[in-house]
């Protein structure tokens, strides 16, 4: 009888132990699958003025945002560049007239064509979101603070930026990542005329009280249109880059306040920098121009980022698309389809180890390749007489 009950309890000891290891094992994939997120990267979306529906593109525009509502993002975000926006040159509505009717025809139908496909987003400011470079034009600076005007109304971004920049640059936190969004197209004389691409006075100042504020996340990352590092790919872009680049404040500051990734945009093909630890990451792609897009896939962890680039192969044809002023691509964009069948290819990859204070690069493939980190390269649309595309990196090259 003893025995019986002795064999009792060590069984339902037994029981216990297992309920106890299997319930535990639950919890901890539990909060392994919460510590995990993703977003995607997608500048230069679309950097062309589209209806929604667009006849000759959506069925294409379709296809890519089925893409990356599939990698099951929390979020896209879209460092500038989402309309083309020469909307204040045409005859009939001029300056602040045509930039404002534009405005609400383009956006809306930007915006329209995201919520159709369930995507939550955030866009930076981008040089076509002001009428594009240069401006070297009389009234150049009342149209840029007309344009900046319509995109914080129409894009809804947070309005916690500088009071000179509110809903141009903004900040937000997201679980354990600090996102800052900064406007890089400042009133200063340069090259392009009376805006140079920079963050510096007012906006610097506010950019540091930010991340010196939120110390408490596992990561930085910052988005602005322009690359600061270079010489970068460029592809159909006039190759817009930030002011002093790497000497610049905006770059130390980031540096020294440990952001891991400023992700840009501007030049329509990828290149991939690191340096002081800041990995920047300029891509994104140009519908009706270019035969290729991408974008990014980011994978949050509370000690590592893991960063996948993605590329699409498309065919832009037929005459031109009409749009505000001349610049004008091309009105059908297809996909093959053995490349819908196949889908996006991966063209890059690496790991950034933040578990400890000596930041880690590992794992590098593709376009994160140090040997690719740099370029000289500029190639010109599907439709320019020189046309030639440029190199394709692989994952394996």
């Amino acid at each position: 009888m003893i025995q019986k009950i002795i064999n009792k309890n060590t069984l339902l000891g037994i029981l216990s132990i297992i309920l106890f290891a299997c319930t535990n094992s639950s919890e901890q994939t539990q909060t392994s699958s919460e510590d995990h997120w993703r977003f995607v990267s997608m500048p230069d979306f679309l950097n062309v003025d589209t209806d929604y529906p667009q006849q000759g593109w959506e069925d294409a525009l379709s296809f890519v945002l089925e893409a990356v509502k599939k990698e099951n993002p929390e979020f896209l975000t879209v460092a500038g560049d989402i309309v083309m926006g020469h909307w204040h040159g045409e005859k009939e509505k001029p300056d602040i007239e045509g930039i404002k009717h534009y405005a609400d025809r383009y956006y809306t139908a930007w915006k329209a064509r995201m919520d159709a496909h369930g995507l939550q987003y955030y866009t930076s400011i981008g040089d076509h979101e002001i009428g594009d470079n240069p401006w070297n034009y009389s009234n150049a600076l009342e149209n840029v603070e007309a344009y900046k005007k319509e995109f914080r109304e129409h894009m809804g971004m947070p309005l916690n930026g500088p009071e000179h920049m509110k809903g141009t640059a903004f900040y937000w936190k997201h679980k354990n990542v600090l996102f800052v969004s900064v406007d890089v197209f400042e009133v200063g004389n340069s090259d392009q005329g009376k805006i140079k691409a920079d963050v510096s006075g007012k906006q610097l100042e506010w950019f540091e009280n930010v991340l010196e504020q939120n110390q408490d996340v596992e990561h930085v990352i910052v988005l602005g249109h322009t690359p600061v590092l270079g010489p970068v790919r460029k592809w159909s872009s006039s190759g817009l880059m930030l002011t002093a680049g790497r000497n610049s404040m905006f770059w130390k500051t980031m540096a020294k306040y440990k952001v891991v990734l400023y992700i840009c945009g501007e030049v329509h093909t990828m290149t991939c920098t690191e340096r002081d630890g800041v990995q920047q990451i300029a891509h994104g792609g140009l519908f009706g121009y270019n035969p290729r897009v991408n974008y990014l896939v980011v994978d949050v962890y509370p000690d590592k980022l893991e960063l996948t680039l993605k590329e699409l192969d498309i065919l832009p044809s037929g005459e031109k698309l009409w749009q505000a002023g001349t610049n004008r691509p091309l009105e059908n964009i297809d996909i093959a389809p053995e490349v819908r069948e196949k889908g996006y290819s991966i063209v890059g990859k690496l790991t950034v180890d933040t578990s400890t204070s000596h930041r880690k690069f590992e794992n590098a493939k593709g376009y994160f390749l140090k040997k690719h980190e740099t370029s000289n390269l500029w190639g010109l649309p599907v439709f320019h007489k020189n046309y030639k595309p440029l190199p394709r990196i692989g994952i394996n090259d």
